[in-house]
C-alpha cells in the first residue's frame, strides 16, 4: 500500500512537468487522451482513496483520485497555457450538470456523516475534469479517432480477460471491471458507438475493423450474464440501426446489416441457452431485495422530499436507528447489525439522498444529451461526424434504461465513460452551432473560431 501512495505522489508531482511537456510538444496532447481512456484497464490499481472507508456501503468510500483525473488536469493546464482560459461550463449540458451539483449540496444539512457526503462531492468534481479535458481537446483538434483507438484497445483486452475467466469456469465474467454490471454498461455504450462506426464508415477496411470491435463488445456484454445489460443491448442496437438508415441511406449499409444479422444469429445460438437460464434461474431473493430497497427509498423521499436524507448517506440511513427500512426481512428483525446494499437505480437514490429537485436536475441533465444527439443526427447527416451522435444516442439510452434495473451509473468507472460521451455531444453541439452561424452548410469549420 505504501508503494501505491508513493507512486501517486510521483504522478501528482509530474502534473507541472507534464503540462510543460504538452505545451512544448503539442502533438503529445493527442496521446495524452489515451491517458483518459486506458487506465480503465487498471482502474483500482491506478487510483488512491484518501480517508478511505472501504467497508461502507455507499456510492463513494473515500476521496478517490485516479490517474485519469491527474491526466485530465494536466491536459486542462496545457490547453489553458497554449490556448487561453475559457469557460468551464461551455454549453447547456454542462450548466445542467452544475445545477445538479448545486442542488445536491443542501442535502449536507440532513447528512449523518458530512465526510461521506463530501466524498461524493469530490467524485462529482473529479469526473467533471474528464468532461472539460475531452471537450476542449475536441474543441481545438476535432479528433475523435484517438478515442476510438483507445476504446478499441479496452474492448480487445477486456475480451481477452473474459476468455481467461471463461476457461477457468467463472460464471459471470467481469473482465477488467470491478463488477459484471459495470462491464456490461461500458460494453453497451462502446458497442453502440462501434456499431454506428461500422454502419456509417466510408472506409472499407476500417468499417470491418469496427465490426470486429463491436462483436467483441457484444460478446463481452452477453458473457457478463447481466440481465439488465442483456435486456437493454438490443435497444441500443435498434436505435443505432434505425437512425443510421433513416438519416443516411446507402446500399452498402444493407450489405453490412446482412452480414451482421448472420453473425448475430450464430452468436444468439451460442449464448441463448445460458442467457435464458440466467433469467429463469434468477433467485427470488434478488427481486425481493430490489423491492425492499425501492420501498426504503420512497420512505426517505416522503420524509425529506426537498433535500433528501444526505448525499452518500444511504448506507447509514437504511439501517437502525432510522426507520426507513423497518419493512425489511421481518423474520430477521430490524437489528443494529443489519447491513444492506444500495437501491439499484440512480433515480430513486438521488431523490432519496438529495431530494426531488435534485432528481429533476439529474433527469434534465440526462435528457439534454438525448435531445442534443437527436438534433445532431439531423444536422450532421452526410458528414464525417455523423456516426458519433448516432452511436452515443444508442449507448446512453441503453445506460439510462439499464440504470433502472441495475446499480451502475454512480460507479466512478462508468461515470467517467458517461462524461466522455457527454463531452462528445457537447462539443458537436458547439461545433454545429458555429457552422450554422457561419452559414457554412456542411463545410468544415476551424476549431479556433469556435465560441
Amino acid at each position: 500500500m505504501e508503494t501505491k501512495y508513493l507512486l501517486f505522489v510521483v504522478a501528482a508531482l509530474n502534473i507541472i512537468p507534464g503540462t510543460a511537456l504538452l505545451v512544448m510538444f503539442r502533438g503529445l496532447q493527442r496521446y495524452a487522451m489515451l491517458g483518459l481512456v486506458l487506465p480503465v484497464l487498471l482502474f483500482n490499481q491506478t487510483s488512491i482513496n484518501f480517508f478511505s472507508h472501504e467497508i461502507y456501503r455507499g456510492t463513494s468510500r473515500g476521496m478517490e483520485v485516479s490517474a485519469i483525473y491527474l491526466v485530465a488536469l494536466t491536459v486542462i493546464f496545457a490547453l489553458i497555457v497554449t490556448r487561453g482560459f475559457r469557460s468551464p461550463f461551455p454549453d447547456w449540458g454542462s450548466r445542467l450538470y452544475l445545477l445538479y451539483f448545486v442542488l445536491s449540496l443542501p442535502s449536507f444539512f440532513n447528512a449523518e456523516n458530512s465526510l461521506f457526503a463530501f466524498f461524493e462531492v469530490w467524485k462529482m468534481i473529479m469526473i467533471y475534469l474528464v468532461f472539460v479535458a475531452v471537450f476542449y481537446y475536441l474543441y481545438y483538434y476535432q479528433d475523435f479517432e484517438i478515442f476510438m483507438y483507445g476504446f478499441a484497445a479496452i474492448v480487445v483486452i477486456n475480451f481477452l480477460v473474459i476468455l481467461k475467466e471463461h476457461f477457468v469456469g467463472t460464471y459471470q465474467a467481469r473482465g477488467v471491471f470491478p463488477h459484471q454490471n459495470s462491464m456490461s454498461m461500458y460494453m453497451g455504450i462502446l458497442g453502440g458507438l462501434f456499431l454506428s462506426a461500422f454502419l456509417n464508415s466510408r472506409k472499407y477496411w476500417r468499417g470491418w475493423f469496427y465490426l470486429l470491435i463491436f462483436l467483441l463488445a457484444a460478446a463481452s456484454l452477453f458473457r457478463s450474464y447481466s440481465r439488465g445489460g442483456i435486456l437493454c443491448f438490443p435497444i441500443v442496437c435498434m436505435i443505432v440501426v434505425f437512425f443510421s438508415l433513416m438519416r443516411e441511406w446507402r446500399t452498402i449499409k444493407l450489405l453490412r446489416l446482412s452480414v451482421l444479422s448472420v453473425i448475430g444469429i450464430l452468436g444468439l445460438l451460442v449464448f441463448f441457452p445460458k442467457v435464458v437460464g440466467r433469467f429463469i434461474e434468477a433467485p427470488k431473493s434478488s427481486g425481493e431485495m430490489r423491492r425492499n430497497f425501492a420501498i426504503a427509498a420512497m420512505n426517505m423521499i416522503e420524509d425529506k422530499p426537498l433535500v433528501g436524507v444526505g448525499l452518500n448517506n444511504w448506507g447509514i440511513k437504511i439501517n437502525p436507528p432510522y426507520p426507513y427500512s423497518t419493512h425489511r426481512n421481518p423474520k430477521r428483525g430490524f437489528v443494529e447489525t443489519y447491513k444492506d446494499g444500495i437501491v439499484e437505480t440512480i433515480y430513486l437514490l438521488v431523490a432519496a439522498e438529495c431530494g426531488i429537485p435534485c432528481l429533476l436536475a439529474l433527469l434534465g441533465w440526462f435528457a439534454y444529451y438525448i435531445f442534443a444527439a437527436l438534433w445532431l443526427i439531423k444536422r450532421l447527416a452526410g458528414t464525417e461526424f455523423f456516426y458519433i451522435p448516432v452511436g452515443v444516442l444508442g449507448g446512453i439510452s441503453g445506460a439510462y434504461l439499464q440504470s433502472v434495473l441495475e446499480w451502475i451509473l454512480k460507479q466512478q468507472i462508468n461515470y467517467n465513460q458517461l462524461m466522455i460521451m457527454f463531452a462528445f455531444i457537447s462539443f458537436l453541439v458547439v461545433y454545429e452551432k458555429r457552422r450554422m452561424r457561419a452559414g457554412a452548410g456542411n463545410a468544415p469549420v476551424a476549431a479556433e473560431g469556435m465560441s
